[in-house]
């Protein structure tokens, strides 16, 4: 295996990570938009909570995610490719923090640190 053979998925994994974590910022933008909802009561709103812009965008994200994801685990095991997922985590703190305001807290520092050293382990020694 050559290493332009694996480039090309991990940008890929990287894309549809980046556009899982963005589905998720929009998801929240729309939610924002919309109001507060419980378990219950999410089921009689939930046609004009999809309908809402941003939620219906974050959907289509998720849709061209998980799509581009499929071109990811026919390639890579299963057990190598999803961890990269956590990467989202960073991600989502990082657009709750510069684009919603929210604290960036010393264990959202600690949590992100500890997902790209486990990220950076599997990266070189779990392959």
């Amino acid at each position: 295996m050559t290493i332009s053979s694996e480039f090309r998925p991990l940008v890929v994994a990287l894309f549809s990570i980046l556009l899982g974590a963005t589905g998720q910022f929009l998801f929240r933008l729309g939610m924002l938009h919309y109001g507060k909802v419980t378990v219950t009561g999410i089921w009689q709103q939930l046609g004009s909570i999809i309908l809402t812009p941003a939620i219906f965008v974050g959907f289509m994200c998720f849709g061209v995610s998980s799509i581009l994801w499929l071109v990811v685990i026919s390639r890579w095991e299963l057990s190598y490719a999803y961890p990269l997922v956590s990467l989202g985590y960073a991600i989502a703190i990082l657009y709750g923090t510069l684009l919603l305001h929210e604290a960036l807290t010393m264990p959202k520092i600690l949590g992100c640190l500890l997902i790209l050293a486990g990220i950076s382990i599997l990266g070189f020694w779990g392959y």
